[in-house]
């Protein structure tokens, strides 16, 4: 591609777009072309953005929550006005195929209307003490400033998970998106300027994790770090954090376990697992990547899996009958290369795909991938797969598939299957996990706490709980 051709792009600092001294490419996944650029931001610009949210802080916690909450209403509707141009962003720059990028820009819209509505239920307490002339109020107050990171798989939907509740509450927010998705973050900030929000309130530093990303999570003014990526990431935050004594929201990686027992009606669900093990080609957090079957029927089910994930058409984002995208990056790819290779070399079996698709020129594809004869020691079965990997095991007692299903460092949700709803919640509470789908699989809702258990994370997001994350609580002893 002629440099010629390239969309530049600044970082967003105090409500105007902000250019730096190094740039960083936006690579096409599904070309490998180099598209766009975007500034690297140094030590010196992620101050300028931090000082500017800083600086806003102070009269946007001031404000009623009704203007704020008016600002986030007008920024969902300017989001769906631009639908198509966002749509077309992402699936640039993430390689998602079209209809899903909209579903995802769609979702970041009712997510931000959403947070609008809860910021305006969001209440203290006055308790009931019945002293003369005494009152104890507790109240909220927002956290302060708020680094925002979000990752590549999904740039708008952990965006407005952010930023939405945490602009409700009167925080001010410096996001550092993944550095191979910035632009549809960008776009929101401007989108953000244009709907009302003040200079400062909403910021975006563009860059690489290792440089932009850790200067902003360990620069001492923001009081609250809110992390969706890698739960090694997230561990380094963590300690970061500690040395300021920040607040974190940490939504970390989950190896998700779905439990099929031999009296589920397995042939009517397996559509939805097909969904939920290979959507956006497995790049999410709780994907199906692990299936624990009734060795009574884990036969017939495994045939069925296969054949229906054979039928997914993996291709071009860009094609309207593309079901599966490329993987976003080439780091990615190669992990699940060496994820599935390592585990055949271990004496798993390959059912389905298993190879970097040679078929195309360019592009980081992937097939659907099915393995079995998999042990818990493998290290595809205790590292996250982020990729259109699943596993499928059989088993002979449910209290051994809890056990398998449990057997991994993370937590983030689980997947049962059984016509006897007594059973199901009666295991419901031996499974380790933040959210669990009993008898049907759907989007995580947005009145719904979200979250995981173990490595998978801390803190909730979305729900009045997810809002509630960006406040902290103060006492008032009020004599008179």
């Amino acid at each position: 591609m002629n440099t010629g051709d390239l969309m530049r792009f600044g970082c967003w600092i105090h409500g105007e777009s902000v250019t730096g001294n190094d740039r960083s490419a936006v690579v096409d996944p599904a070309t490998e072309e180099c598209f766009a650029e975007v500034p690297v931001c140094d030590a010196a610009l992620v101050d300028r953005a931090v000082a500017s949210a800083s600086e806003a802080l102070t009269a946007w916690r001031r404000e009623p929550t009704v203007k704020r909450v008016a600002c986030l209403r007008r920024l969902s509707q300017k989001i769906l006005e631009y639908a198509e141009e966002l749509t077309a962003l992402v699936v640039r720059e993430v390689g998602k195929p079209t209809a899903a990028a909209r579903s995802e820009v769609e979702n970041a819209a009712e997510l931000v209307g959403y947070f609008a509505e809860e910021a305006l239920r969001l209440s203290g307490e006055i308790p009931c003490l019945n002293v003369p002339k005494e009152q104890v109020l507790i109240l909220r107050e927002p956290v302060g400033v708020v680094a925002a990171v979000t990752p590549f798989n999904y740039p708008l939907s952990t965006l407005a998970c952010k930023i939405a509740p945490a602009l409700g509450v009167g925080c001010t927010v410096v996001a550092k998106p993944d550095e191979h998705t910035p632009l549809a973050t960008l776009k929101v900030a401007q989108l953000a300027s244009e709907a009302g929000f003040p200079p400062g309130a909403f910021n975006v530093v563009t860059g690489f994790g290792l440089q932009t990303g850790r200067l902003l999570v360990s620069h001492p003014v923001p009081r609250l770090v809110a992390f969706t990526g890698s739960s090694e990431v997230g561990k380094e935050i963590q300690k970061n954090g500690a040395d300021h004594v920040k607040r974190l929201i940490l939504e970390l990686g989950g190896h998700c376990p779905a439990i099929l027992c031999a009296d589920a009606p397995w042939r009517s669900v397996v559509p939805q697992m097909i969904s939920q093990a290979f959507k956006n080609s497995g790049q999410y957090c709780y994907r199906i990547s692990r299936i624990y079957v009734d060795r009574r029927i884990a036969a017939e089910f495994t045939e069925a899996f296969v054949k229906a994930a054979s039928a997914l058409k993996v291709g071009p984002p860009g094609d309207p009958a593309t079901q599966l995208g490329p993987l976003n990056n080439p780091d990615v790819l190669e992990t699940v290369r060496r994820q599935v290779e390592a585990a055949v070399g271990s004496g798993a079996t390959i059912l389905l795909g298993g190879r970097r698709l040679e078929t195309r020129s360019a592009g980081y594809y992937f097939p659907p991938t099915v393995l079995t004869g998999t042990h818990p020691g493998m290290e595809v079965m205790q590292e996250e797969v982020f990729g259109p990997v699943v596993v499928i095991e059989p088993f002979d007692d449910l209290q051994e598939a809890i056990r398998m299903a449990n057997a991994t460092p993370y937590g983030l949700a689980a997947y049962l299957f059984t016509a006897d709803l007594g059973k199901a919640l009666e295991r419901a509470g031996e499974l380790e996990v933040g959210s669990l789908w009993i008898n049907r699989i759907h989007q995580a809702l947005p009145f719904a706490p979200f979250g995981g258990v173990k490595e998978s994370g801390l803190g909730r997001e979305k729900s009045r709980f997810g809002v509630q994350e960006y406040t902290e609580l103060k006492t008032i002893y009020l004599s008179y």
